[in-house]
C-alpha cells in the first residue's frame, strides 16, 4: 500500500467521525464556555486531539463516548484559559436570529434562548456539562458518567441539581 493509499484510508474514518460528532461536541462547547468562536475552537483541538490520539484508542467502550470525553475536557481547559484572560468589553457580539413566524413568536424565542443561555451559564461547569450531555445531546445516564469520569450515581445527581435549577429559574416560562 502506497502513503497516499494509506493517508486516505486514515482520513476517511476521521472525515466520518469528524460528520457525526462535530455539531454534538460544538453543543456542548458552546453550552459550557458560553461563546459561539471558543466552541469552534473546542470542536478543532478536540478533533486534533482525536486524530493524534486515534491511533491509541483502545477501544474499551463507544467511541463516541472517547470523542466526548476529548471534547469535555478541551471545553473546560477553554473555560480555565478564558477566566485567566481579561475581558475586551469591545468584543460584543450581534448575532442574528432566523426568521420568525411573527415578530411577537421572534421576541419570545429569543427571551426564551437567552434566558436559558443566562441560567445555564449560573450552573457550575460540571453540572452544566451534565445537563448538555443528557438533556440536549440525548445521551445516556450511563454515557454522561463515562464522559465526565464520574459514577452514574453523580452523574443522576449533577443532573437533578441542572434540572431544579433551571426549573426556579425559569418557572415563568414552564
Amino acid at each position: 500500500m502506497t502513503v497516499a493509499e494509506t493517508d486516505d484510508v486514515v482520513d476517511r474514518p476521521i472525515s466520518r467521525l469528524f460528520n457525526e460528532f462535530a455539531d454534538a461536541i460544538y453543543t456542548l462547547g458552546y453550552r459550557i464556555v458560553g461563546d459561539r468562536h471558543l466552541a469552534e475552537d473546542v470542536v478543532q483541538e478536540t478533533f486534533i486531539k482525536v486524530i493524534r490520539a486515534l491511533p491509541t484508542y483502545r477501544g474499551d467502550g463507544p467511541i463516541g463516548g472517547w470523542i466526548y470525553r476529548i471534547g469535555y475536557r478541551e471545553a473546560i481547559t477553554v473555560t480555565r484559559r478564558r477566566r485567566e484572560d481579561p475581558v475586551d468589553p469591545m468584543t460584543f457580539q450581534v448575532t442574528s436570529v432566523p426568521a420568525a413566524t411573527s415578530v411577537e413568536a421572534d421576541v419570545l424565542n429569543h427571551e426564551l434562548v437567552s434566558r436559558l443561555d443566562d441560567a445555564m451559564s449560573q450552573l457550575s461547569e460540571p453540572v452544566r456539562a451534565a445537563f448538555t450531555l443528557r438533556d440536549i445531546q440525548g445521551l445516556s445516564t450511563a454515557e454522561v458518567a463515562t464522559v465526565l469520569d464520574v459514577s452514574e450515581s453523580a452523574a443522576k445527581m449533577r443532573l437533578a441539581r441542572a434540572r431544579e435549577a433551571l426549573r426556579v429559574q425559569l418557572k415563568e416560562y414552564l
